[in-house]
């Protein structure tokens, strides 16, 4: 489901992104607690633990390079796109969804992966203004490689921050995205 796309007027940089969410279901089991529940049906797994929800983004980025007149090559235009897909737990059972303490776990969920979702438009908005910024150079290869190691670069740190974010965060349990 595409829940928004945004675009950049400036001639020589354009920025899209999409904000998909998909659900997974969370049967009732009698007998079990929310926490179990989530566990139990949860589809994110990593380094042995399981996750409620889980933000994935991805940035690309495709720029055109024109020959100028002093025989250098420069940014003709770019497009920077950032697609991400937010997971988020759905209960079977509207006397869960309607739950208050699922409620407000599902918002405190919300609000953490909107932080992940955040990071990479960051990510997304620094390669697009970067490379629109990139100061011709000698040959269009060399132009290249500097756009594409400026937007390497920016989607490590983006890495890195999510990371800190997590660590901070205590993965969202700061947040309130914790059950007992």
């Amino acid at each position: 489901m595409l829940v928004g796309v945004l675009s950049s007027g400036d001639a020589a940089a354009d920025l899209s992104e999409q904000l998909e969410y998909t659900h997974y279901d969370v049967p009732v089991h009698p007998g079990m607690s929310l926490r179990e529940l989530l566990n139990a049906a949860s589809p994110i797994r990593s380094n042995g633990g399981i996750y409620h929800a889980y933000t994935q983004w991805h940035v690309n980025w495709r720029y055109h390079a024109e020959r100028l007149p002093d025989g250098r090559c420069g940014i003709d235009h770019e497009h920077t796109s950032l697609a991400v897909t937010m997971t988020l737990p759905a209960p079977t059972d509207p006397a869960i969804a309607h739950d208050p303490v699922f409620v407000t776990y599902l918002a405190a969920l919300r609000r953490h992966e909107q932080g992940h979702y955040e990071i990479g438009r960051s990510a997304a908005a620094a390669i697009d203004a970067g490379i629109s910024a990139l100061a011709p150079r000698d040959s269009c290869e060399a132009l290249g490689a500097a756009a594409d190691a400026l937007a390497n670069a920016r989607i490590a740190q983006a890495r890195e921050t999510e990371q800190r974010y997590d660590r901070d965060t205590g993965s969202g349990r700061t947040q309130g995205a914790w059950l007992n």
